[in-house]
């Protein structure tokens, strides 16, 4: 059952005029995807006003249609339906809130540059009976509208939150006021909209201060601890990493083509916990261990954790390990890219055996570094051992000089996969991965 289940519930929560008192079967924000009793929220968009499509909406069927004011046609203005205000976004963002606050059951937010979507997904699917937002739902629409279709019946509900400006996460965490708050990683994300490092740690840091009281923050252990701690003196900390002084971090780590094995070391545990996964890469070690600190915290199963990580696969397009042309390993990380994921990504081929080939797309979204950032990967690719690099985009070019040698640059994807043709003799380990925008996927499809 929704935590909002009726169009009366709903008005009163957000103080609107109207006795309407019908079920509401889901939230939605695109008329095409209305059906019965949906509840549709006619958002301002880039191309589009969705309070335009309101009578397309009650015509599919919705219960309700909150829109902005004069905004409704002729033959809809009596309609008892229609609730004109004057920003249906913030309505949207107060009835997440609103019915985040019945939520009986443990809230965990999950922000950071890197990692957040992998935790979440980690923590998902190792906690029985839990919930979270899905695919990329993470910013001030898509956290909302997972928030309004929770389960009163789930026992946690895991809420990713992504950030591209100041005030993202704060906005966010507001919301859903979680028990735990996480922040995976500080890094190069969002630089265009952040400026700087120091910016990134701001926007993510926004969530410590919306952690319920007597809640728990665990954040990675490093130069920023003592930062975090000042904020708040009425929460616990818990710090993950590499190193003993975190409060969790890992030993005897091994890692093949196969998966990841290592032990859980803890002041807070009475013995080390052994993981084994078919997660791949040093820094989803780090993910696990900001996972199991997160459960640790909620006094969540640990037994039920480590039996799902066994069987847990990395997403497709995110470190997905397949077999490719001319029995060369293929790592499909084409998801998105900035400069910390990149370096992750060929820390990943780089222990691996043979022939490391990467094909790299431009990373976007970095502001005034760009340029500095491009011309560091390459440096990073050739010194960790990367026998060829192949540039796609603009700003690839740049990373391609850096690594000299072996290095080759291409504007086009047709031409790019004409070389490898040409280049693969045959079991390379071979990394494709850029920034969403440049679709590097679009290389393995076009080899067929």
């Amino acid at each position: 059952m929704k935590l909002i289940n009726n169009t009366k519930d709903l008005l009163t929560l957000l103080k609107l005029d109207g006795e309407l008192n019908l079920p509401i079967s889901n939230f939605q924000i695109d008329s095409r995807k209305v059906n019965k009793n949906s509840v549709f929220f006619g958002l301002t968009g880039s191309n589009f006003d969705g309070s335009f499509f309101a009578e397309d909406a009650i015509n599919k069927g919705a219960s309700l249609a909150i829109i902005r004011k004069n905004k409704i046609s002729n033959s809809m203005a009596s309609s008892s339906k229609i609730i004109s205000v004057s920003s249906p976004e913030e309505y949207l963002i107060s009835s997440a809130a609103r019915a985040i606050e019945r939520f009986k059951g443990i809230v965990i937010g999950v922000t950071g540059s890197n990692g957040k979507t992998t935790t979440k997904n980690i923590l998902n699917r190792c906690i029985k009976n839990s919930y979270s937002t899905y695919q990329n739902y993470n910013n001030e629409i898509g956290l909302p509208l997972c928030a309004l279709e929770l389960d009163s019946q789930k026992s946690t509900a895991i809420f990713e939150m992504g950030a591209a400006k100041p005030g993202d996460i704060d906005l966010l965490s507001k919301i859903i006021k979680p028990n735990i708050g996480i922040i995976t990683h500080i890094g190069h994300s969002h630089l265009e909209g952040l400026n700087s490092v120091k910016g990134v740690l701001k926007v993510k840091s926004e969530l410590i201060n919306n952690i319920k009281t007597s809640g728990s923050a665990i954040v990675p252990d490093g130069k920023y601890v003592n930062y975090w701690k000042k904020m708040r003196n009425d929460i616990t900390f818990h710090t993950f990493g590499l190193k003993p002084s975190a409060s969790f971090f890992p030993t005897q780590i091994n890692m093949t083509k196969k998966g990841l094995s290592f032990f859980i070391e803890s002041i807070h545990l009475k013995k080390r916990v052994q993981i084994k996964t078919k997660l791949i890469g040093m820094h989803n070690v780090l993910n696990i261990l900001a996972s199991f600190a997160a459960i640790h915290a909620a006094r969540l199963n640990v037994e039920e954790f480590i039996y799902h990580l066994r069987v847990l696969k990395n997403p497709p397009q995110r470190l997905d390990l397949k077999l490719w042309v001319k029995q060369s390993t293929v790592i499909d990380d084409t998801y998105n890219a900035n400069p910390d994921s990149m370096r992750a990504a060929l820390d990943v081929l780089c222990q691996f055996q043979g022939k490391k080939v990467a094909i790299l797309g431009d990373m976007r979204e970095l502001g005034r570094y760009r340029k500095k950032l491009h011309i560091e990967l390459g440096d990073y690719a050739k010194i960790h051992g990367v026998d060829c690099l192949i540039g796609y985009g603009d700003l690839m070019r740049h990373a391609v000089f850096s690594f000299g040698n072996h290095g080759f640059f291409f504007k086009d994807k047709l031409e790019l996969v004409h070389f490898l043709k040409n280049y693969i003799k045959g079991k390379e380990n071979i990394l494709i991965k850029g920034s969403r925008s440049m679709r590097m996927e679009e290389i393995l499809n076009l080899w067929k």
